[in-house]
């Protein structure tokens, strides 16, 4: 079990007390070993409390919202271990499916496997000009329909052992939960219908009973309608939890395996929606595709059509005619913008925006850049480059500044934020080696089958980590072999410095405000106003000091210019003594500082060699300490 997961608020017993206390666990163990016993739930475990979570559209609408049933933790862990131990009995016996229903199954990427399977059958039927049809089943309420006689007939169907029968069956007799909102909370009531939607049980016995039906239509009689691709078995229905797609290549068989699906509800006593169901279809007209507009019924109702030009949704994909993914880039177009603009808004630090960005941003983005068939050309040019610029707004860097000091990792002194480029092929990367290792042979075919052209970029790595890894190594290279100017502090500095110092660099750049945190973004980059920048940028017509005459480089403004040199033994003298009188306080150690008041170095080293700083330690350690200016082109001559 997670540990997020929200405590019971009858109790408030979270699940990291069990987590984190061993006692406790094994007080917990031998209660449910008792239980398991007893073969009867105790009384106190069937009282929980719903919370209301909106869907969709009007709040003042009860229908809008989904009823999650939240249980005390001993519950919790106890339907927990039933359900694995049921889903390994009926595994272990073939008796549930996972070709057809995907949804919730362990290491099995179902959303994934069924949008990127309906777009290729699409695909395929167009390019191919074979017909095609596809109808979307919406279930009213599935889950808080199922009757609990039922859960008793398919517990027996898929021969489930008696005792596990018998501690279901008592789950479900006298269980009452109270609803529970901000505002008020109402008297227990008794849950009557329905599997508990918040309970660890619930979803496989919701999988259990539409087995039943997928078990039917499996049958050989069946089997031949549906779509083919190459020598597979037709593919004719998509189930992922209660949705559902009927895909044939003629009308005719979607109507059959509609009609069945009629008789399977009015078994099961579930409502199928009409006015939510939808249908798509494709045929050859003369020489080409089209989309047409199918004729399908259910319970002598007209199923609503698809209108033509128009797309339809599944599992969070849209899929049109020519499969052109323009509702999915117009949301992540207006999405980007709405986020971006919001977070521009709020009076936050820089780095809290960009923490934002990172955290929040970039996982809205997720799921349409992974279902998506869109380019990263287009990423690029629409989503990277608004994102830039808000980027840029925040810390102030220039257009001429480059990101790539910040698109490092934090040790290597950037601020660790990816493009939303670099985010993509990490979402391309896990759709492949999802698709790559299925256990289902028809979605291996599938991989195969598209391996090629722009997927090839993907299949290349195995992991998002290494796509994070190219990424970095690639704006490393950036900075040292091609941006000469803003890459000479990266070539410098980072090459040299300890890993220990790096992490402490970046704790202390977090705590700077605002304007010293940007300044030190664009003291790394080297876009500060210099004179030799603003005569590269064309603002300033000569790039020399006004004092000492010679190029104003950053490196000149920070240790080079000679009228300065007072300033700089003044800045370098002061941090001497900060470290000193830091020092001092430690009384295991023996200080020599260069510096009037202390006794000097040189007594050690000589005059030639005297460094800044000797710390001489009871366990006869001598640490030596040279300071250096902010921007040090000669490290490696000053180690020597």
């Amino acid at each position: 079990m997670k540990a997020s997961g929200s405590p019971c608020p009858l109790d408030q017993i979270s699940i990291i007390c069990f987590k984190r206390c061993p006692y406790l666990r094994t007080y917990l163990t031998e209660l449910i070993r008792a239980v398991w016993l007893s073969g009867s739930i105790p009384s106190e475990w069937k009282k929980a409390c719903t919370i209301l979570i909106h869907k969709k559209g009007n709040t003042s609408i009860p229908s809008n919202f989904r009823p999650i049933t939240l249980e005390s933790i001993p519950l919790k862990v106890f339907t927990s271990c039933l359900r694995n131990a049921m889903y390994s009995f009926l595994t272990a016996n073939n008796f549930i499916e996972h070709n057809i229903q995907k949804g919730f199954t362990p290491n099995l990427s179902g959303t994934m496997e069924h949008t990127a399977q309906m777009a290729n059958i699409i695909n395929k039927a167009r390019i191919k000009q074979r017909s095609l049809v596809i109808t979307l089943l919406d279930l009213k309420n599935a889950f808080g329909e199922v009757h609990h006689n039922l859960i008793q007939s398919i517990l027996g169907y898929h021969h489930i052992p008696n005792h596990m029968n018998n501690l279901i069956k008592s789950l479900y007799t006298d269980f009452k939960t109270s609803v529970i909102t901000s505002e008020f909370r109402i008297h227990f009531i008794a849950v009557g219908r329905g599997v508990l939607q918040g309970d660890c049980l619930s979803l496989l016995l919701f999988h259990m009973c539409f087995n039943t039906y997928i078990q039917h239509i499996k049958a050989e009689k069946y089997r031949q309608f549906g779509f083919s691709l190459q020598l597979l078995n037709p593919i004719h229905w998509f189930q992922f939890a209660d949705d559902a797609a009927v895909i044939t290549g003629q009308e005719s068989e979607n109507q059959h395996l509609l009609n069945r699906f009629s008789i399977w509800c009015q078994w099961s006593n579930m409502v199928v929606r009409v006015d939510k169901c939808s249908t798509f279809g494709i045929k050859k007209v003369l020489s080409k595709s089209a989309q047409y507009l199918p004729k399908l019924l259910i319970n002598k109702d007209l199923i609503p059509t698809i209108k033509t030009g128009e797309s339809f949704e599944y599992l969070g994909r849209h899929f049109d005619f020519n499969m052109t993914n323009e509702k999915h880039k117009s949301k992540l177009i207006s999405l980007i913008d709405e986020l971006m603009s919001e977070i521009d808004l709020k009076p936050l630090h820089p780095k809290n925006k960009i923490l934002l960005y990172s955290r929040y941003v970039l996982s809205k983005l997720s799921w349409h850049f992974t279902v998506a068939t869109i380019s990263k050309t287009w990423v690029v040019e629409n989503i990277d480059s608004p994102v830039n610029k808000y980027v840029r707004k925040w810390l102030e860097v220039p257009i001429s500044g480059t990101l790539s000091n910040i698109f490092l990792t934090r040790n290597k002194f950037g601020l660790n934020i990816l493009p939303a480029s670099v985010k993509f092929i990490q979402c391309q990367t896990v759709l492949r080696n999802a698709l790559k290792t299925s256990p289902n042979d028809s979605i291996n075919e599938l991989w195969k089958s598209t391996n090629n052209h722009t997927n090839i970029q993907y299949d290349s790595y195995n992991s998002t980590k290494e796509v994070l890894k190219t990424f970095h190594s690639q704006q490393e290279n950036k900075l040292r072999d091609h941006l000469k100017c803003q890459g000479s502090f990266f070539e410098n500095v980072s090459k040299f410095s300890l890993s220990q110092l790096n992490a402490i660099w970046s704790v202390s750049q977090s705590k700077l405000p605002k304007n010293i945190f940007n300044f030190t973004i664009r003291y790394i980059n080297n876009t500060l106003p210099t004179r030799k920048n603003l005569s590269r940028w064309g603002i300033s017509s000569s790039s020399d000091c006004s004092f000492c005459l010679h190029p104003e480089s950053l490196l000149h403004v920070v240790a080079g210019c000679q009228h300065y040199l007072e300033r700089f033994t003044w800045r370098h003298d002061c941090i001497l003594k900060f470290l000193a009188k830091t020092f001092q306080s430690l009384n295991e150690c023996k200080l020599l500082v260069d510096l009037p008041g202390f006794e000097s170095p040189s007594i050690i080293t000589g005059d030639e060699y005297r460094p800044d700083l000797l710390v001489s330690t009871s366990d006869k350690h001598l640490y030596v300490v040279e300071l250096t200016v902010g921007f040090e082109s000669n490290l490696t001559y000053k180690q020597c």
